[in-house]
């Protein structure tokens, strides 16, 4: 004597289907499709970390229970500044069009969430008699870093860019680079010409080895680079001196900045 209708409403609100998945569950699916698909593993890790915090609150709801209200909340207590906020706003937006498609859910809350507004600041390049004192303080100490360094400075590359280059993708005799469309940010061929004799000095004068060397060691081996040539003083670095130097940073992607300039 049940009414059917009511009957159909009290097991809809009592019972999961495949279309109550939370967020935690459609996330796992997300990642491991971006894994099939053969994304870039750093762009991976860094999706990764924006969708485990955001898991971290809100993992266990319904995606068809999450909100505006909910991401607008959440990116606005990021602990970051705007330029952060807005990739993690990004990354959601990207995750939630996945799920629309798998029909997991019909909408997209993150959409709705007004984009952080980024002031960048002014870029900062190196000057000339800082540039010729980062390589004549790292030439004879650490030969490798000098050609990952020129890249920057003389090619215009990006650091991630350069961490994944190959020793045979410098082409010496035509004075080129070719990166294969695998490893662009845009899974296209990239070839690069025209670039300043002082770069190809200082790569035939690289070891291979150089090339081996994984995103994190080409980090860590750049900042030595800098702290030796006197362009970077670690707040550690100040504490030690007792008081006789002051922390001291290099300008964010100075070299690629410089190359822009001065080209």
């Amino acid at each position: 004597g049940v009414d059917p209708v009511e009957m159909a409403e009290f097991w809809l609100a009592n019972h999961a289907t495949e279309g109550d998945r939370t967020f935690s569950e459609a996330m796992q699916a997300y990642l491991l499709e971006m894994q099939r698909a053969g994304r870039d593993e750093a762009y991976q890790k860094q999706i990764l970390r924006a969708l485990e915090r955001f898991s971290a609150k809100y993992g266990e709801k319904p995606l068809r229970d999450i909100t505006s209200q909910d991401i607008s909340e959440f990116i606005h207590d990021l602990p970051f500044q705007a330029l952060s906020k807005k990739h993690y706003r990004t990354y959601l937006v990207g995750a939630f069009k996945w799920f629309i498609r798998q029909e997991w859910t019909q909408s997209n809350p993150a959409s709705a969430v007004p984009t952080p507004k980024v002031h960048l600041a002014e870029p900062g390049i190196l000057t000339v008699a800082e540039t010729e004192a980062l390589f004549r303080a790292n030439e004879k100490e650490d030969p490798e870093i000098c050609g990952l360094l020129a890249l920057g400075a003389f090619a215009g590359m990006r650091s991630s860019a350069i961490s994944r280059l190959a020793w045979d993708e410098l082409d010496f005799k035509n004075r080129a680079i070719l990166t294969p469309a695998a490893k662009t940010k845009k899974g296209r061929r990239h070839f690069i010409e025209g670039l300043p004799e002082n770069l190809w000095s200082w790569l035939e004068r690289t070891p291979a080895a150089a090339f081996n060397m994984s995103q994190r060691e080409f980090a860590r081996r750049r900042e030595a680079a800098f702290a030796r040539a006197g362009l970077l003083v670690t707040k550690a670095a100040a504490k030690a001196s007792k008081g006789k130097l002051q922390p001291k940073a290099p300008p964010k992607n100075c070299l690629r900045h410089s190359f822009v300039s001065y080209h």
